[in-house]
């Protein structure tokens, strides 16, 4: 587990109870209303915004006197110099606590993506898998599971090279991707484990199934980040209109 998977347990667990009420496109939906909330709300109070207000006016004003200057090239160097120090000013004001305000949305990104988005395949069906480096093949054997995965059963994949098998690995969740464990998994965890260090293989690409969350459109609009970016923005939007949020 990484840095960043530290509050996966309590997201999960929220998520079982709202599972109770709600589908999982609904689940998402909400997730997206709650992130926006809460990323506003850091913003709002983190940064300046009477600050940031004046700066958007000063702005303006340096923008209309450096448009309207007519005179010797020092004067007009003069005033872009003080356009670009009231821009880069109100960038800081803006950027760190723009910066401050997504890391929740990083941290619920981070389990969503793993949780939402695949599914091991129903039972019998095997999925393409390739392995590195090239010369190796890896087979997927179906397994008894653990989790409380809803769908088929974790599986375990025997490499082999030639006839010869030598590695086995389960795939403790639903994720497309298992290779060694490397130095920003400090941060960002791979929940269906790692590769061992010592073994001949670097990575094992899977093409699980993703899930749908809606019903009609294209196959990439019914993806999880459909429903929750598209409330993320929506209640983003409304927030920083009621809020007033400069």
């Amino acid at each position: 587990m990484g840095v960043f998977d530290l509050p996966a347990p309590m997201f999960a667990w929220l998520d079982d109870k709202a599972g109770a009420i709600a589908s999982p496109a609904v689940r998402l939906a909400l997730w997206g209303v709650l992130a926006a909330t809460i990323s506003m709300a850091i913003y709002r109070w983190l940064s300046p915004q009477e600050r940031i207000r004046r700066g958007r006016v000063d702005i303006v004003q340096a923008r209309r006197q450096l448009d309207a200057h007519e005179g010797e090239w020092d004067e007009a160097k003069t005033l872009m110099r003080h356009l670009l120090h009231l821009a880069f000013a109100q960038v800081g004001r803006v950027g760190w606590p723009s910066v401050v305000a997504s890391l929740p949305l990083l941290l619920l990104l981070t389990w969503l993506s793993s949780s939402y988005g695949y599914t091991f395949p129903e039972p019998g069906a095997e999925p393409a898998i390739r392995t590195q480096p090239a010369g190796l093949q890896s087979q997927w054997l179906a397994g008894e599971c653990a989790s409380a995965e809803p769908r088929g059963t974790c599986p375990h994949i025997i490499v082999r090279e030639g006839d010869f098998p030598i590695a086995e690995f389960q795939l403790a969740a639903p994720v497309p991707i298992v290779h060694k464990r490397r130095w920003w998994n400090a941060l960002l965890g791979n929940p269906a484990g790692y590769l061992p260090s010592e073994q001949a293989v670097e990575s094992i690409h899977i093409d699980l199934p993703a899930r749908e969350y809606l019903a009609l459109g294209p196959q990439w609009s019914r993806a999880w980040w459909v429903p929750f970016f598209t409330s993320l923005i929506v209640a983003s939007l409304m927030l920083k209109r009621w809020w007033r949020i400069a």
